[in-house]
């Protein structure tokens, strides 16, 4: 009757543990882990967020560049802008966008968009399973790839010679790009493949649109404010008075929270004084802290839980990990060279 009971207890522990083990590739709700495409070294690292240690360094294509996550296939997405150069003195432009299993670490797809090329900013409309990419090609234009079927779906001029920062608000099916060189943001009607324009006159580098639809939120190259524009109508309303020029943006997942970059480059050359990253709050549209983080802090991601900041300072071959509730930098994390594309999950 023991020898029974034991029997029994033992199935009954070994069927809990079946049903109550996590399954494969799924991730905690804390973010645990930072992904970073470095540009000039031609790699993509993996570091665990609190120890700072590498989990895994992969080779990519030459010079990655922007990145996007996409929580449903557990991948990220990486721009291949240029194989041999910056966007203002390369001579072969790349046609490829390499996705990045978060779990196994590895590339597992290279989705080739030929003939469209030099694809920087990258936008995720998980809605729909369409990637965006702005791109250099044709004279400026926005292509969306289906995510299903692996091609280009869509394209539509812009006009512009170098769009860059992409964002989507699904429910009004349209799409807008930051232009840094360019006097306007591109609006992009996705089902009539139309393109109109809303004055910037200074250019724009960062854009993001905040998650109810609400808001997209630019900021303006070399002019110190953030332009907050209503979608609906696509008209400016309101603009918000900063003490620098802002560069890259981020939203929180529940986008109470805005947290912009400052590169403060020296004008006319290619060395940078201290960097910063400043929160915002959306609801009011009032600019709060400020933080020093490094040289050149290219890019930004925000955790899940909107408790930390990953800032990749380019210049300084680091990233700047932020705890948000305290606007402190808790750890620096070495890279490879330049890192660009950042993302926390």
């Amino acid at each position: 009757m023991k020898m029974a009971v034991r029997a029994g207890s033992i199935v009954l522990a070994f069927l809990l543990a079946v049903v109550v083990a996590p399954r494969a590739g799924t991730r905690p709700a804390e973010a645990e882990r930072i992904v970073v495409a470095n540009e000039h070294a031609s790699t993509v690292q993996f570091f665990d967020l609190k120890t700072g240690n590498v989990l895994k360094n992969i080779p990519t294509l030459k010079r990655p560049h922007e990145m996007v996550l996409d929580p449903n296939r557990g991948v990220a997405y990486i721009s291949i802008a240029y194989k041999d150069g910056p966007f203002s003195s390369y001579e072969r432009p790349g046609n490829e966008i390499q996705a990045i299993n978060l779990e196994t670490m590895e590339i597992v797809d290279t989705i080739d968009i030929t003939p469209h090329w030099a694809p920087h900013g990258l936008a995720l409309d998980g809605n729909h399973q369409i990637l965006y990419a702005s791109c250099e090609s044709n004279g400026g234009e926005l292509i969306g790839i289906d995510l299903r079927t692996k091609k280009v779906e869509l394209s539509v001029n812009l006009g512009v010679p170098h769009p860059h920062s992409v964002a989507v608000v699904s429910s009004l099916n349209k799409a807008y790009t930051a232009n840094k060189d360019a006097g306007h943001i591109s609006v992009v009607d996705l089902i009539k493949k139309t393109v109109t324009q809303i004055p910037t006159p200074s250019g724009t580098e960062g854009i993001v649109s905040t998650p109810d639809g609400k808001y997209v939120l630019a900021g303006n190259q070399t002019s110190s404010e953030l332009v907050v524009i209503n979608p609906k109508k696509d008209e400016i309303v309101k603009k918000v008075a900063l003490d620098q020029p802002p560069s890259t943006l981020a939203l929180s997942r529940d986008g109470k929270k805005l947290y912009i970059t400052f590169w403060n480059q020296v004008p006319g050359k290619m060395t940078w004084e201290d960097g910063f990253l400043q929160q915002l709050d959306v609801p009011t549209l009032t600019p709060g802290p400020k933080l020093k983080v490094g040289h050149f802090p290219l890019n930004l991601s925000i955790s899940p839980d909107g408790k930390t900041a990953v800032v990749d300072t380019t210049a300084d071959g680091a990233i700047a990990v932020v705890d948000l509730s305290q606007m402190k930098i808790v750890r620096t994390i070495k890279t490879d060279e330049w890192p660009h594309g950042i993302a926390v999950f």
